[in-house]
């Protein structure tokens, strides 16, 4: 049988047609399976790792830890390569024992205040039997600076710090106990101790 000429173009219209209409239907299927999905969605605004390590300049100058006057240093870090003299002003004498100090004592009649010595993060406040109440922040990845023997304590863990601002105010403790009201900083690069004098009043950059 032979089929009329107009048959192949209703044909071709008809399965053109479905295929609009079936697209049609499937868009609005996915779009709707889509904006259901989107209704679900928590979107997260703040900041997933709260251990964020700070960013510090490297030409930062780092400060002195406390603002006031008529602070000095009683007693200096102890290093072998010093002399005999500062050596000695480096023992710290604590039951019988003697024993080299391991940060900087600074010292004043009045209590002052004890500032940060760059921009960071608190990592840790404790409170140790002969050290008394400490503060520790972290800097970036290599510096932390540690303050103890604090009377009071003005900063949280997990605060961020600036360079200058206040965490506390000075005390006394049981290791020191000589040397009365006082500061006793430690620093440590990459988890080992250093001496502090090396570091304050050199750029970040520089050490």
């Amino acid at each position: 049988m032979k089929l009329k000429p107009f048959v192949f173009p209703v044909l071709y219209i008809t399965l053109i047609f479905a295929l609009v209409v079936g697209l049609y239907f499937t868009s609005n299927a996915l779009n709707k399976e889509v904006g259901e999905f989107l209704e679900d969605v928590t979107y997260v605004s703040s900041v997933i790792l709260e251990d964020v390590v700070p960013v510090v300049n490297v030409d930062t100058t780092i400060s002195n830890p406390y603002l006031g006057e008529n602070i000095k240093i009683e007693r200096y870090y102890y290093n072998m390569e010093d002399d005999l003299d500062r050596q000695k002003e480096s023992i710290v004498y604590y039951d019988d024992t003697y024993m080299p100090n391991t940060g900087l004592d600074y010292t004043s009649e009045n209590s002052f205040e004890i500032v940060s010595i760059l921009d960071g993060t608190v990592i840790d406040i404790k409170e140790d039997e002969l050290l008394g109440k400490i503060v520790e922040i972290r800097h970036n990845n290599e510096l932390v600076s540690s303050y103890a023997g604090l009377s009071e304590i003005s900063v949280q863990k997990g605060e961020t710090i600036t360079q200058g601002m206040k965490i506390g105010m000075s005390g006394t403790n049981k290791l020191n106990s000589s040397l009365g009201n006082h500061l006793h900083l430690e620093i440590y690069e990459n988890g080992i101790n250093i001496d502090p004098n090396k570091v304050i009043g050199k750029k970040l950059g520089d050490f």
